[in-house]
């Protein structure tokens, strides 16, 4: 997708422990700027989602709330 300019993926989702830890590990290891938007994924797994949050995610990208991506979309 970088041939079109795209260089950035926002991620959300069900499984995060899964499904989306996944997209997110794939679109990084590709090179792509990865947002994950904690409030907009769930999980069956309380705790695996916790640590998916707590500990994985900020290793692969930026992570923030919906308001915060669309605060920071809009420039403010």
């Amino acid at each position: 997708m970088t041939e079109r300019g795209i260089t950035q993926v926002v991620v959300t989702g069900v499984a995060t422990a899964f499904g989306v830890e996944s997209t997110a590990r794939q679109a990084s290891e590709l090179g792509f700027s990865v947002t994950l938007v904690t409030d907009a994924m769930t999980d069956m797994d309380a705790q695996a989602q916790a640590n998916s949050i707590e500990r994985i995610f900020p290793r692969l990208g930026e992570c923030g709330t919906t308001r915060d991506v669309v605060e920071r979309l809009a420039g403010r």
